[in-house]
């Protein structure tokens, strides 16, 4: 596939292809139970799924359309808008499992830490290009793109959405990794704010709980129910699987089988071999995503290109280990597989700039050069 003249990388696409077609299986079996309970209709979730994975097809293909170069003139207007949307939720935000962490735009709930995550990379991204010169400096360089990071990720951890806050964070610092931005100074921001981090961890009752259901699981006592179950449903698949549409733990046994927890329903339907593929289109994703970060001779289009790479990664790393019991319990989805809205549609965009992104990989700096010239 070309565009622009030039081939995208179709190593990105066609694992993320594959994921979203995936899905609709994996969801059609783990949230049927579920479905009838609550919707009177087993299959009211699939069919509103289906309808998600064909819009994220759809903006995949729309956004690699657009020049990636058009989110550096308007990054300001978009981190505005995502820290907006973020303090609405605290406003007019809707509770659901006892958290704000959704607004209702007429019938849709919109997340907005899943805008934010990926405007703020762009933003990080603008900012690190237009502080080239100077971004090794503390006061004119460094601090006003940490403000933008702190700022996000204290929005989103008070909904409370701990998890994601740290993603973003650990995400964006490793962004700034491939600046000039000095090591030094990431290393005492980190120090500066884990003290602050664990004084916000022992202030909630549910961060704590997690912790201390896990090291006892790590100690040989019993795990957390959820993480319990999750092993179970993993355990039983075998090699090959019990077969699509035949998990137990889908019954109820695992809460949120569709959602966190549906790698778990992979691992029990389609065995070690379907796990393993899952891990190796996610590898795959994340090995392509940083060779257009590599190769590409614009600097945003790096910046850009790692970012949502890193990003992308670190869901399915951090949502993967939790299944199989590696790192305590959080709240965060396989990207383009767990049932949800706006994650997936935002996830769809991120690998539709992405590509746009790859299809000029292959530009020398020259040819760059001349692109911003008649722009």
């Amino acid at each position: 596939m070309r565009l622009n003249g030039y081939k995208i990388d179709i190593w990105i696409l066609i694992p993320v292809l594959l994921l979203l077609i995936f899905s609709i299986g994996v969801v059609y079996s783990a949230s049927s139970d579920y479905s009838f309970v609550h919707y009177k209709d087993a299959n009211q979730m699939f069919k509103l799924h289906i309808v998600k994975v064909f819009l994220g097809i759809f903006l995949i293909f729309f956004f690699a359309k657009i020049d990636y170069r058009y989110y550096q003139d308007i990054s300001k207007i978009l981190i505005l808008i995502s820290i907006a949307a973020l303090v609405s939720v605290f406003i007019i935000g809707v509770s659901i499992r006892n958290v704000n962490r959704w607004i209702n735009i007429g019938p849709i709930s919109f997340q907005p830490s899943d805008l934010a995550k990926y405007t703020l990379i762009i933003h990080l991204a603008t900012l690190m290009v237009r502080k080239k010169g100077y971004v090794n400096e503390l006061y004119r360089g460094y601090l006003p793109i940490l403000f933008y990071i702190i700022l996000v990720c204290v929005l989103i951890a008070r909904q409370p959405n701990f998890s994601t806050a740290v993603i973003i964070f650990g995400s964006s610092m490793m962004l700034l990794l491939t600046s000039q931005v000095k090591i030094k100074h990431l290393v005492i921001t980190c120090i500066s704010l884990l003290p602050i981090a664990i004084g916000f961890i022992l202030t909630k009752s549910y961060i704590v709980n997690r912790f201390e259901h896990y090291a006892d699981f790590t100690s040989g006592g019993s795990a957390q129910h959820q993480l319990n179950q999750a092993i179970i449903g993993l355990g039983s698949g075998g090699f090959l699987g019990v077969g699509m549409g035949n998990s137990i733990q889908k019954e109820f046994f695992l809460p949120d089988a569709h959602g966190d927890f549906i790698f778990s329903i992979i691992g029990e339907e389609y065995g070690f071999i379907g796990a393993a593929a899952v891990v190796a289109l996610f590898t795959l994703i994340m090995f392509r995503g940083y060779r257009v970060s590599k190769l590409i001779n614009d600097d945003f289009g790096k910046y850009v290109a790692f970012g949502i790479t890193t990003i992308i990664s670190a869901y399915a790393v951090v949502n993967i280990s939790v299944a199989c019991g590696i790192i305590p319990t959080t709240g965060v989805p396989v990207p383009f597989i767990s049932y949800g809205g706006t994650a997936l549609i935002f996830n769809s965009i991120a690998i539709g700039i992405l590509l746009n992104i790859s299809s000029y990989r292959n530009e020398t700096a020259e040819m760059i050069s001349a692109r911003n010239v008649n722009k």
